[in-house]
């Protein structure tokens, strides 16, 4: 794999910047002021090019510094239209209907961010919406989170024409930043806080709701451009995900060696083109253990010290102080908590 520098690698789109950096500006703020020190012009803004994790986290950095808003994330969200999102936005608009909608906005995701990865489930009666870390950017995930929470719902209101209130709750592994009730009122559904997953959850009925723009003429179309990006991606761009597809294919947590000679390069390399996505393969790791952890809790009767056996450790002791580092709490609390 060829080394590549932070600023040379395509992982966000600009246009999303352009819509925070309005707003922003409308609290009074100078474009200068949100991009500084992120190495980000406004000419690269104006040209819609793309730009590195940490470029992202220095604007989001400053946008929250300057507004003092830590809401400002849900805020930016809902000034997000459909079309804000490209071809995946597109695609969606032409759907048949929500269900639809919503897995090809998910198939499509990281064509428009490599910053979180976005999964598409039904559990019970509800459809789920899972959003998890990439990049390692601990201080500024919940705005990307939020972000991606009130644009997720705001699409799906457009999307099947509902101007009340849309059936559903939202997720949060953290606590609140600010009163917990203006969050509720930004996003219109109610919102949990501390929770093992960033999640959208809707009843499942509602993915039944046709979309009232559908088009398969224009789906096709839009599909056929995202299917383009996506090659584009795996042909190498985004690293973070082939490793995460390829622990899942494997089912196991290997060294960083071991990863490396299946992904024919060299633990080194993986190394430092992580270093330029400001994460690491311990990140990585970890967030993939603690997903399968919580996974195996809430859904089998496997016994603790058969988790922690499954997740490479060695010895249970290390698994619990892991496990209370990630939530907060024991894994047996937890499973007695569902």
């Amino acid at each position: 794999m060829k080394p590549t520098s932070s600023h040379q690698r395509a992982f966000l789109t600009t246009d999303y910047l352009t819509q925070l950096v309005t707003l922003v500006k409308q609290l009074g703020f100078s474009t200068e002021q949100v991009l500084a020190n992120s190495q980000v012009s406004e000419h690269a803004l104006s040209q819609n090019q793309r730009i590195s994790p940490m470029q992202y986290q220095q604007i989001v950095e400053n946008a929250l510094s300057l507004t003092q808003d830590p809401l400002i994330g849900i805020k930016h969200g809902q000034g997000l239209n459909i079309s804000s999102h490209g071809f995946v936005g597109f695609a969606a608009m032409a759907a048949d209907n929500l269900d639809q909608a919503l897995s090809l906005a998910i198939r499509y995701a990281r064509t428009r961010t490599l910053l979180a990865d976005l999964r598409f489930h039904k559990e019970d009666d509800s459809a789920v919406i899972q959003i998890t870390r990439l990049a390692a950017m601990p201080d500024t995930f919940p705005f990307v989170v939020e972000n991606i929470v009130s644009s997720f719902i705001g699409v799906a209101r457009f999307l099947v024409n509902r101007q009340e209130p849309l059936s559903a709750v939202v997720k949060l592994t953290y606590s609140a930043k600010a009163d917990p009730l203006e969050y509720e009122r930004l996003l219109g559904v109610p919102v949990l806080f501390d929770q093992p997953h960033n999640q959208i959850c809707l009843p499942e009925f509602l993915l039944e709701s046709p979309v009232s723009t559908a088009n398969a003429t224009s789906r096709g179309l839009a599909e056929s451009e995202c299917e383009k990006l996506l090659a584009q991606l795996d042909q190498g761009q985004d690293l973070v995900t082939q490793i995460r597809h390829q622990l899942e294919k494997m089912n196991a947590f290997p060294t960083l060696p071991i990863i490396a000679s299946t992904m024919k390069s060299s633990p080194r390399t993986i190394n430092r083109q992580l270093s330029q996505l400001n994460t690491t393969y311990q990140h990585i790791l970890d967030e993939a253990r603690r997903e399968k952890a919580i996974d195996l809790l809430s859904h089998s009767k496997v016994s603790i010290e058969q988790i922690a056996t499954q997740l490479g450790y060695n010895d249970p002791s290390n698994f619990g102080r892991a496990f209370r580092r990630w939530l907060g709490q024991s894994p047996r609390a937890f499973r007695k908590d569902l």
